[in-house]
């Protein structure tokens, strides 16, 4: 587990900032749907040696009811989070739906000198919007659900067995999918409508082949349309992989800053 500092909240907005490291690049982390700031820890723990990692702790966390969309969509809400920071991030990480408020967040040109998006979604421009997109998407969205159990639980899931761990997922698809798949959906949806071409920020993305989120076509799609993306797929990268494939992920983050430098003038933002 890392250390953990506070440092600040809006109790109101229900959201908070977290740091962890002492030197280095800013590197402010976003966590995904259903999930966790914590989520963060494993890879946290080998960055901060190099990096000063702030942890955004925000509406779309585990168990939230999702009436933030009524207050503001997720580049809004993380823009919020931002502002808690004593300093201006250098690189924005966002994993899953965290990565979809980083793109959604660079598209409209706010600042960002440099971002890593970690198993995003995105919808190919050309993907028509019908049901079988949405079939595809509940599945692959379901799949997501159960794995992100599995790794959560670690080691106990094999003293649990896998007739335990399926049963809990059920019940955890039965609470979550409901509430969260349409709000997932939509964004989903959104992303093929992006302007990514305005894009100056270097951005490294970094996904699975087989992880669903970004496979095949829209790995492609997405490197055509974000010129400032450099699209890395990975075989043995899953959809956690900040956390199942940590030590790699933290490397491959270390070594694009260091092919990035971080420019701490206004030069240095997305214009």
């Amino acid at each position: 587990m890392r250390n953990w500092s506070p440092v600040g909240e809006i109790p109101d907005d229900g959201i908070g900032a977290w740091r962890s490291g002492a030197a280095g690049p800013a590197v402010v982390l976003v966590h995904g749907m259903e999930d966790t700031w914590r989520s963060w820890d494993v890879l946290a723990a080998r960055l901060a040696d190099r990096c000063r990692v702030y942890a955004l702790d925000l509406p779309w966390r585990a168990g939230n009811n999702y009436a933030w969309r009524t207050h503001g969509d997720p580049a809004t809400w993380l823009a919020r989070g931002l502002s808690l920071l004593p300093e201006p991030p250098d690189t924005l990480v966002g994993h899953s739906f965290g990565a979809n408020a980083v793109l959604e967040h660079l598209a409209r040109r706010r600042p960002a000198r440099t971002a890593v998006l970690l198993a995003p979604f995105y919808r190919p421009a050309s993907a028509p919007v019908d049901a079988l997109l949405r079939e595809r998407s509940l599945a692959g969205f379901t799949g997501i659900v159960r794995h992100g159990l599995r790794v959560k639980l670690g080691a106990r899931a094999a003293k649990l067995g896998d007739e335990l761990v399926d049963a809990m997922g059920n019940t955890l698809l039965k609470q979550v999918v409901p509430k969260a798949f349409p709000v997932f959906f939509d964004y989903f949806v959104d992303t093929g409508n992006l302007d990514l071409g305005r894009v100056r920020a270097p951005t490294l993305v970094l996904a699975g082949t087989r992880d669903a989120a970004l496979a095949g076509e829209r790995a492609v799609a997405l490197a055509a349309s974000m010129p400032a993306a450099q699209v890395r797929p990975r075989v043995h990268y899953g959809h956690f992989c900040h956390i199942e494939q940590a030590e790699e992920v933290a490397t491959e983050v270390t070594d694009f800053l260091d092919r990035e430098p971080v420019r701490r003038s206004a030069g240095g933002t997305n214009p």
